[in-house]
């Protein structure tokens, strides 16, 4: 069953068009695959996320003809590495958020295939979308029928179609009559290319392609890229010949003379420097020149001037550079604009070169700050000292880098390491291709002070929202009195009570984005439908990775981080956490935990839960309800009025020396940003502060923070050795654990 559809990624890879990967959607169809098409193109276009597209598409330049042929797919071996593996899984991971989730609520789950799927291998009965990310300010796209739709009207097969052309074989698009909303989608691809016909023919030569080079706009009445050239790739043509200006050959001169090891050039640099231009171009000159560059004392200088005023410092293509220059190099970078700190693809890199170059640029307390760490008691590395400025490191195909250092030392930086995002992906593919086998997946805990470790949910029923006898006379829940239902065999969000779940994090969780994700998964929390929650572990998963540091602050931003594969590979088929759990997954010192409180999530939406109610007051006053209530609802009259709402809020362990005892700080955004940051990253407080006041208040639906007096309670359940339900203990007056534990909370 479903509207099956593939989705693949390819580009021109040493002159010759290569697929890097494929997902499988099991119901996309008419104008949703066109959202998604749309979605993803914004992805692969975002400049958050260019540079880690750009270092897989090195990484793929590297391999050999036997990489990119078909795995064994025989029984004996169906499960072996290259079945089984994700060699680009930053590309894979855009892939996979553009075509499955929005945060307007839409969200459909996607597996991951072999990155070497054929086009028509996929089960389909809707065409295939596939993206050119070759050229990625020009990033394509097309719809193919390879052998005939599911739709209402045929389209020519396999040929590049245009968005119009494929919306059409499902709808009718009358302009003057757009209820659906059909033509802005329309135009939001006017102007974009198709995929030609020679990129599909070069990445699979078996298929019977028709038609020539020729492809026409979103409206299909203009000509658009008729001469049916290719985007050049990174291997690049040579390119052609130019007639320079005679100050251009100057320039051109000089700098061969700057680049020259055996000449002294000091004084040609200061005067130089007075050229408006000359940065610009030196920059330029030395990244195309990179890999023939020979180290030296002069190149240090010269790459210091030229990167000196970037925020992304991509040092990537100097992988000639020993590591005693490049920790000199970002030494002298730290006191500029740098943020973003790129070493892929530097495969001679060890642990203890990453320790060395980090440590060089690290400068102690200082108010530029963004993020803060504490400083390591000796030298013994346990945990990375922050260099004073960056905020990401990129350690895309680094293989001497393992993911457990990166676990253990890195957890404050924003990392992009080719194991993390692996990780969730390849451990998808393996469960999909066993058909659902479970395995064990290996803790990833991220060291590293103030880390989000935790994700709780905790979701109340609409029977029990309404049930007065689980309520404290100023109309809080009395969590005491709050049991899950006895069915033991119910599934996360199916049980008609209360269930909590904690997920633990495997992802790096600095500040900004942790706001930023929280803020995602509020949004979505509030405007997806969520009446019976299987879906949150996922979407969680998706929220969080669609925050980046270097991305814009904004709805609007599409910056790219790993996805969690706890969450991301948690269907919601298990149930949720039951007595005796918590005390397995205590908050560890100087750990957070997002809460989210979910009361009435099954109901419908709030119309829904005050006929609920109204039935309720009625059976109280003795009329007859409208029909027959959920089993175990309390058919007291309430003495309050219940709300479909989402509620968050960040919590801390303070655990007492000497005590067994542990009390909570519980706080909102603005109190868990001053607290991490305090004194040290005014300048993040403020801009962190500033974005979280703008989007908190455009939440969907009644969403907040969750500052109401039982939330201590409520962690103590959470967190306590028997969980929730300590309704014998609360009756004999033994709840002591509750009488230690006082709440703190940051004003």
């Amino acid at each position: 069953m479903g509207q099956r559809h593939q989705l693949f990624v390819v580009a021109r890879i040493n002159g010759r068009y290569r697929q890097l990967g494929a997902i499988h959607h099991q119901w996309l169809y008419g104008h949703t695959a066109l959202r998604r098409c749309l979605d993803t193109l914004k992805i692969f276009q975002d400049s958050a996320n260019r540079s880690p597209i750009q270092q897989e598409l090195v990484a793929a330049s590297s391999k050999d003809d036997d990489f990119w042929l078909p795995g064994d797919e025989s029984s004996a071996s169906y499960n072996d590495e290259k079945n089984s593996h994700v060699p680009f899984p930053f590309i894979m991971t855009c892939l996979i958020l553009g075509a499955s989730f929005n945060l307007d609520g839409y969200y459909h789950g996607v597996s991951v295939e072999p990155y070497y799927m054929a086009f028509d291998e996929g089960d389909n009965n809707n065409g295939i979308t596939i993206f050119d990310i070759t050229d990625l300010t020009d990033v394509r796209y097309c719809f193919v029928d390879f052998y005939g739709m599911e739709s209402e009207r045929e389209v020519d097969l396999m040929t590049p179609l245009s968005a119009r052309t494929y919306l059409e074989a499902y709808y009718e698009v009358d302009a003057a009559n757009d209820e659906a909303g059909f033509l802005p989608l329309l135009e939001s691809f006017q102007g974009r290319n198709l995929v030609t016909i020679n990129a599909l023919k070069e990445t699979w030569p078996s298929g019977d392609w028709q038609g020539d080079d020729f492809v026409q706009d979103v409206e299909g009445d203009h000509p658009h890229d008729s001469s049916g050239t290719e985007p050049k790739d990174l291997a690049g043509d040579a390119p052609k010949y130019q007639v320079k200006s005679l100050r251009d050959q100057s320039m051109d001169n000089f700098l061969d003379v700057l680049l020259d090891p055996s000449q002294d050039t000091t004084a040609l640099l200061v005067e130089a420097e007075l050229l408006t231009d000359f940065i610009p171009r030196l920059r330029r000159r030395l990244y195309e020149q990179a890999a023939t560059l020979t180290p030296s004392t002069t190149l240090l200088n010269l790459l210091h001037k030229a990167l000196s005023r970037d925020v992304e410092v991509d040092l990537s293509p100097f992988n000639m550079l020993p590591v005693e220059h490049l920790s000199t190099l970002v030494e002298k970078l730290r006191h500029g604009t740098m943020r973003s700190l790129n070493l892929s693809n530097m495969t001679h890199i060890t642990e203890s070169d990453l320790e060395a170059i980090l440590k060089a640029g690290h400068v102690g307390a200082s108010t530029q700050v963004e993020e803060t760490q504490p400083e390591p008691a000796t030298t013994t590395m346990t945990q990375a000292p922050r260099s004073a400025n960056i905020t990401r490191i990129i350690l895309l195909e680094t293989p001497n880098i393992s993911l457990d250092f990166v676990a253990k030392h890195l957890g404050g930086y924003d990392v992009y390491h080719s194991g993390l995002f692996r990780r969730a992906l390849q451990l998808s593919l393996q469960l999909w291709r066993s058909y659902g086998r479970e395995e064990p997946l290996p803790t990833l805990p991220f060291g590293g002070a103030n880390i989000v470790s935790q994700l709780v949910w905790v979701g109340i029923s609409s029977a029990r929202s309404c049930d007065s006898q689980l309520r404290t006379a100023d109309g809080h829940f009395d969590w005491s009195q709050m049991n899950y239902s006895d069915t033991v065999s119910d599934r996360f969000g199916r049980a008609e009570g209360l269930q909590y779940k904690n997920f633990l994090l495997d992802i790096p969780t600095p500040v900004g984005k942790t706001v930023q994700g929280l803020q995602r998964l509020m949004r979505y929390l509030s405007s997806a439908d969520l009446t019976w929650a299987m879906n949150l572990p996922e979407a969680a998963a998706r929220c969080l990775a669609t925050t980046s540091t270097l991305g814009t602050a904004g709805e609007s931003s599409c910056g790219l981080g790993p996805l969690s594969a706890v969450l991301h590979n948690d269907d919601g088929q298990n149930a949720p956490d039951r007595r005796g759990t918590g005390i397995g997954q205590m908050l560890q010192a100087d750990r957070w935990a997002i809460i989210l409180m979910y009361e009435a999530f099954d109901a419908r939406d709030q119309d829904r839960l005050d006929e609920k109610f109204e039935r309720l007051s009625a059976l109280g006053n003795g009329q007859e309800g409208s029909g027959p209530l959920p089993a175990g609802t309390d058919v007291n009259k309430p003495t309050f009025k219940p709300q479909k709402r989402l509620r968050y809020a960040l919590a801390k362990a303070l655990p007492e020396v000497g005590s067994s005892t542990t009390r909570y700080l519980v706080t909102d955004v603005p109190g868990y940003i001053k607290h991490v940051l305090g004194d040290q990253g005014v300048q993040q407080t403020d801009r962190l502060n500033a974005w979280w006041a703008s989007v908190s208040s455009a939440f969907y639906g009644a969403a907040g923070y969750y500052d109401d007096n039982d939330m201590d309670a409520c962690l103590r359940m959470i967190y306590s050795d028997e969980g929730f339900g300590l309704t014998s203990k609360a009756s004999q007056g033994t709840s002591s654990v509750e009488d230690a534990m006082e709440r703190a909370r940051i004003s």
